[in-house]
């Protein structure tokens, strides 16, 4: 088995399977975002969340006669003092994500999916699924610079209002873990995935 769906609009996604040589496309596909239980956890809200988008991604591609392919699902969250972090309403609601998250520690978790369809079990989808957290450790950081922060652009569709491949580095003093689960795809995860559901990437070529 070679080719799969991305079911992501993220260009770092992208980014990575490129980087790894996966034959993909890209799915575009109508998807509306879920929002925490009062009482999820940040685990259980990554990986339903995974879940439901690759189900959709399904969906949509039997809806539309498409053809059908496994479909590689993510979604990353950052998780502060037991709270879920999303991504920025506006430029104050992103200082005030910034500004708690300054000079303290907290948890990037990304769930990644790879979905297979199972017609001969009533359109069951089987998921070979991984959980990764990185310990993200910020530097103090100002309100003037996180405004400077916004005035980027790169906070606006960022999980915790700040990206790490980017400017948003500079207030990174350390991280323990994966560095690409941080940017919104864990490599080695990932391959792992791959290789058990005999997917090619570079080292399987």
């Amino acid at each position: 088995m070679s080719g799969i769906y991305l079911a992501s609009k993220s260009p770092r996604r992208s980014e990575i399977l490129k980087l790894l040589e996966v034959e993909f496309e890209v799915l575009n596909y109508p998807h509306e975002e879920s929002v925490p239980f009062e009482t999820e956890s940040a685990y259980d809200f990554a990986e339903r969340n995974t879940k439901e988008k690759s189900l959709s991604a399904f969906a949509y591609l039997q809806e539309n006669q498409k053809k059908i392919l496994p479909v590689l699902t993510a979604d990353t969250i950052v998780s502060f003092g037991g709270k879920i972090l999303g991504k920025p309403e506006n430029k104050d609601h992103a200082i005030s994500m910034l500004l708690e998250l300054s000079g303290q520690s907290h948890e990037v978790i990304s769930c990644v999916s790879l979905g297979i369809l199972d017609i001969s079990k009533i359109d069951t989808v089987n998921f070979n699924m991984n959980i990764v957290e990185t310990k993200v450790f910020m530097k103090t950081i100002t309100a003037y610079e996180c405004s400077k922060y916004w005035d980027t652009g790169e906070p606006k569709d960022k999980a915790g209002s700040y990206g790490i491949q980017g400017f948003g580095a500079t207030f990174v003093e350390k991280i323990i873990g994966s560095h690409s689960n941080v940017v919104g795809l864990p490599i080695f995860e990932t391959c792992k995935i791959l290789e058990d559901s005999k997917i090619n990437y570079w080292l399987s070529k």
